[in-house]
C-alpha cells in the first residue's frame, strides 16, 4: 500500500483473492486518498469488512481517479455499506462499483446503485 502512495504509473491493481484483512483494506484506502493514477482497483474475495469499507468510504471522498472498485465476497456490512453510498453521492470519477456476495441488505445495496447512478446523470 504505501508504494501506492507514490506511484505514478500504475492504473490498475489486482488483489482478488489475497485474503486481504480491513487492516490491509485501511492501508489501502489510506492510499488512495493520495494517489493521482489508479483508475481500476480489484479486492474482490477477500476478508475486508465494516472497517476496511468505511476507511475506503473516506478515501473516495477524496480520490479523484478510481473509476471501479472490486469489492464483491468480502465481510462488509450495511453500517460500512451506507457510509460508501454516501461517498459515492459526492465523488464523480467512479463509475462502477461491484458488491455483491457482501453482507449488505437490499436496501443498501439500492442506495450504492441510485448515489452511482446519480453521479451520471
Amino acid at each position: 500500500a504505501e508504494a501506492l502512495k507514490t506511484n505514478t504509473t500504475l492504473k490498475s491493481l489486482s488483489l482478488d483473492n489475497n485474503q486481504l484483512s480491513d487492516e490491509a483494506g485501511k492501508a489501502l484506502a489510506e492510499a488512495l486518498k493520495v494517489n493521482k493514477t489508479l483508475e481500476v482497483l480489484n479486492l474482490r474475495q477477500n476478508q475486508l469488512g465494516d472497517e476496511a469499507g468505511k476507511a475506503l468510504a473516506e478515501a473516495l471522498r477524496i480520490n479523484e481517479t478510481l473509476g471501479c472498485l472490486f469489492l464483491e465476497y468480502n465481510q462488509i456490512g450495511d453500517e460500512a455499506g451506507k457510509e460508501l453510498a454516501e461517498a459515492l453521492k459526492s465523488n464523480k470519477k467512479i463509475h462502477t462499483i461491484y458488491v455483491y456476495g457482501n453482507k449488505l441488505s437490499k436496501e443498501v445495496e439500492e442506495a450504492l446503485l441510485q448515489a452511482v447512478r446519480k453521479t451520471f446523470t
